[in-house]
């Protein structure tokens, strides 16, 4: 495509027949509705699973109409076929005749029987009918049927109008009906079956002489999903790394009768935990430099395998075709920020994920493909609900797809090793930094999120890093089958003469920061008092549109009171 030898074009598939209904060299270009010219139908444009990303010759290297489109039949329209030939394009002038009904060698077929045939080229946009009156006799010579390809050709604004929406109008109903459309069509009569058919390709186009018997347009011209060929989707391109370094211009269109949907897409939300306090505690420029170093690392990981959408402070959008991808390249970034990226004290900087998958529709947002509706905020929710160092995976995901499935529980076992994703580009890249047999990641119980915004509970489970801060109630066995969270602005909690655990998860004082510290003992001193407010409920909800470090974690008082001391 730099070269100029080949361009990418975005072809959307036609519900109906399967074929191409138009080609645009920009995906922005995509019209909201479009007529198939092989089978009439119009289409509405609105799922990015039903475009084509094609690659085509230029036209200065290898001339091709644009428009010639291959309209594959199904089985059961095959069955319908009477003739089926093939006849070259030319621009000399010169016919082919087909004969039927003649005998000898050059006879394509036995004389038709009398009764109504529909014939169509989906290739060269013909289509009309062909009546025989009556069977031939041996007496009959072949009648000779000047067929000029340019005289039944049926134009699809004529012959298939547009729904009215593409015409200005408000209703949203069909155009022509089948019924409609067929009543538009010409008829060819001939006394009897024995034919020649004289040919002429006067349109500079493929045309294949198809006869078939006359049925409805579903039987003849329908291709059902299970006999069409697989294809590269635009959905799936948008996530792939090359595509997005070579085509990053191609943005979906602003316009809002033109929006794009995906049926399903595999989000990744990340955050860093105590960010606050991060700045606070190595000041702005360090801070920075450290964040910037996460992202370098999660940049690498993910776009190995996927594509990051954006940026929002210090947290990570990013989307992939598949669960496996998805949390492959989740774990080697929790590994390596974990073992890359340490505070000045020597701890890790830690994060937490999130990962949902579900559709969305495809918006354009400076200048690049962003995702719009109820699966992005799940996913972004369900990071803010995960704890350090772990990744929250969806029920939804993990029961839809059983390789994503599988990819976590292999992420489980022993025998993962990570292999290097910082985007260094360095020699030892490819190099498994963990041995055969170590645990690298601890499965995380079975949980229900009551997420702000959702009408739904949200059952996720998912993995942490084997030797990430912990507390007690977190060692397997200890910890109930289920966790519940509730909204922080609505959670119960206790304020106790020590310390309000915060998300970072710490085992104890010697796990927090400096600043974690200060600022436990500003809260002890400011509450002076132990509140209780509805002691059997320590649950919270994720999802709250405060920062993380504003969520804290209720701890029983004999928990609390050891911290303190």
């Amino acid at each position: 495509t730099r070269v100029g030898m080949v361009r990418i074009q975005f072809a959307p598939e036609c519900d109906r027949c399967g074929s191409v209904v138009t080609a645009r060299d920009r995906l922005g270009d995509i019209p909201p509705w479009a007529s198939c010219g092989g089978c009439h139908q119009p289409n509405h444009i609105h799922s990015m699973d039903r475009i084509k990303v094609l690659f085509v010759l230029n036209p200065d290297i290898l001339y091709v109409l644009a428009d010639n489109f291959a309209c594959t039949p199904s089985a059961e329209s095959m069955e319908k076929t009477v003739i089926f030939a093939a006849v070259p394009a030319t621009a000399t002038g010169s016919g082919f005749r087909y004969s039927v009904g003649i005998g000898g060698e050059k006879e394509l077929r036995p004389a038709l029987d009398p009764g109504r045939y529909r014939m169509h080229c989906p290739v060269a946009r013909t289509d009309n009918f062909l009546v025989v009156q009556r069977k031939a006799t041996d007496e009959d010579e072949p009648y000779r049927l000047d067929l000029r390809v340019s005289n039944v050709v049926c134009d699809a604004q004529t012959c298939s109008p547009l729904p009215r929406p593409e015409r200005g109008d408000t209703d949203d109903t069909d155009g022509a009906t089948d019924a409609e459309y067929r009543s538009r069509l010409k008829t060819l009569t001939v006394p009897h079956g024995k034919i020649h058919f004289d040919v002429l390709p006067d349109t500079n186009s493929f045309f294949v002489l198809w006869v078939q018997e006359d049925a409805e347009d579903d039987v003849l011209m329908r291709l059902p999903e299970e006999e069409r060929e697989s294809y590269t989707k635009a959905s799936s391109v948008i996530h792939n790394p090359v595509f997005n370094e070579f085509f990053a211009d191609q943005v979906v269109s602003s316009q809002p009768d033109a929006l794009l949907s995906i049926q399903n897409v595999v989000l990744v939300f990340t955050d860093v935990v105590g960010s606050t306090d991060l700045y606070a505690f190595m000041g702005d420029g360090p801070a920075l430099q450290l964040i910037r170093k996460h992202f370098k690392i999660l940049f690498g990981a993910f776009t190995k395998r996927g594509r990051v959408v954006k940026t929002m402070g210090d947290a990570v959008m990013a989307s992939f075709t598949s669960g496996r991808a998805a949390m492959n390249a989740v774990a080697d970034a929790l590994v390596v920020v974990a073992q890359e990226c340490k505070l000045p004290d020597g701890t890790p900087l830690q994060i937490r994920i999130g990962i949902h998958s579900g559709p969305a529709i495809v918006v354009p947002v400076n200048g690049v493909n962003d995702f719009f509706g109820q699966t992005v905020n799940i996913a972004a929710r369900v990071q803010s609900a995960a704890k350090a160092c772990e990744c929250f995976v969806t029920e939804d995901l993990l029961a839809s797809d059983p390789d994503s499935r599988n990819a976590y529980y292999e992420l489980l076992g022993g025998n993962y090793a990570r292999r290097r994703s910082s985007g260094g580009g360095g020699p030892n890249d490819d190099l498994p930094l963990n041995g055969e047999g170590m645990k690298v990641f601890d499965s995380t119980p079975a949980t229900e999120l009551h997420l702000k915004g959702v009408n739904h509970v949200v059952r996720a489970r998912g993995f942490r890093l084997h030797n990430r801060p912990r507390r007690d109630s977190d060692v397997d066995g200890t910890a109930p089958p289920t966790r519940t969270y509730r909204r922080s602005g609505m959670f119960e909690r206790r304020r106790l003469s020590g310390v309000s655990i915060d998300s970072s998860d710490t085992n104890d004082s010697n796990g927090m920061t400096p600043a974690m510290q200060r600022r436990a003992s500003r809260r002890a001193s400011m509450l002076g008092e132990v509140e209780e407010e509805n002691a059997n409920r320590n649950t919270y909800e994720a999802g709250s549109d405060c920062s993380p470090l504003d969520r804290e974690f209720s701890i029983d008082l004999a928990e609390q009171e050891a911290r303190m001391k």
